[in-house]
């Protein structure tokens, strides 16, 4: 489906398109500077299924971001692979700024997991600019007799083979879950999953045991007494949810990451340093507007402007954090 939302001015539109990418287009009516850039519309392929927090996250930077720019943005759902599949396709991308790539953390790790993938991450990409970071609830279903880390462990080891842990390929959640079992010795099955909202329902039909997931969601569903959460991987504690412990205060200090998962622009390598300039400035202006600051606050996340050369620098330490936590959770491909 795709969804096209012009200026203010204009009514949204939503029809149905015969394929098989989930979509979004976000457009004004302003002049197109013909000199300089953009002069054209500007594609984001983001490796993220829709209605996940990622793709949520950008959706609403991608409205301010059209806005900004006088363009419309599209964004376009690849999920697959592990998440290369997206990848690869933005690092191939003509590097003109017209074609980019939303990236996570997963970006640094994949290739250790598909080492044919195609491309390297921090040569292949151009760094544009941060969007939001945010970190994970442990959640089981209300009907697990277990009310702490310590209970669920032991309440799995009671039951080996029988419980089980889901994920999303290729994100985050997948090396939580696998570093949990590791750490801890809970005999959990691990269930992947292409769809967050059917591990969520799988969850809440007790067919799955235990989540490691994020956003204003899951925060709902432990409101309301569905979902338990036993830990949060954040430094600090959840402030919607602050009687839940931290990963360190649960017992499980190899699980507070800071941050435990982010989301990003990037541009296929050899991008004009003038056009990443231009984007980075654009998605920064975005992320000062409260309305979006706001929206990614109740995504679980906040807002983490950055300039290309600070990104750079971050994106070359997560490079050293998530191979090793990979290697060691003992991940396999999809």
């Amino acid at each position: 489906m795709t969804t096209m939302v012009r200026s203010k001015m204009m009514s949204p539109l939503t029809w149905l398109r015969p394929a098989a990418l989930l979509g979004l287009a976000i457009g004004i009516v302003g002049p197109a500077t013909a000199q300089t850039y953009p002069a054209k519309p500007i594609k984001l392929i983001s490796p993220n299924s829709a209605g996940s927090v990622p793709d949520a996250l950008l959706r609403l930077v991608g409205t301010q971001l059209a806005e900004h720019l006088g363009q419309i943005v599209t964004i376009e759902n690849r999920p697959g692979g592990g998440t290369t599949i997206a990848t690869k396709a933005g690092a191939a991308a003509d590097p003109d700024g017209y074609t980019l790539l939303q990236a996570s953390s997963a970006l640094l790790y994949t290739t250790v997991l598909y080492p044919n993938a195609g491309y390297d991450p921090l040569t292949s990409f151009a760094p544009v600019a941060t969007l939001a970071s945010w970190s994970h609830l442990l959640v089981v279903p209300a009907s697990i007799p277990a009310n702490t880390v310590q209970e669920f462990v032991a309440y799995a080891k009671s039951r080996p083979g029988q419980l089980s842990i889901g994920f999303p390929l290729g994100a985050a959640p997948q090396v939580l879950a696998e570093t949990f079992k590791n750490v801890t010795g809970a005999p959990l099955n691990s269930v992947p999953y292409r769809q967050v909202p059917q591990l969520t329902s799988d969850l809440l039909g007790d067919r799955v045991h235990a989540f490691f997931g994020a956003g204003t969601g899951l925060v709902s569903l432990v409101q309301q007494g569905k979902l338990k959460a036993l830990a949060y991987t954040g430094m600090t504690r959840y402030a919607a949810l602050p009687q839940v412990p931290t990963a360190i205060e649960a017992g499980i200090p190899q699980l507070a990451l800071n941050p435990t998962d982010w989301t990003s622009v990037l541009a296929p390598a050899g991008t004009p340093a003038g056009v990443v300039t231009t984007l980075n400035q654009a998605i920064n202006h975005a992320l000062r507007s409260p309305d979006i600051q706001a929206g990614i606050a109740r995504q679980g996340g906040e807002a983490r402007p950055t300039t290309p050369q600070e990104f750079a620098i971050f994106l070359a330490a997560e490079a050293k954090k998530w191979p090793p936590l990979v290697k060691a959770a003992k991940m396999q491909p999809e």
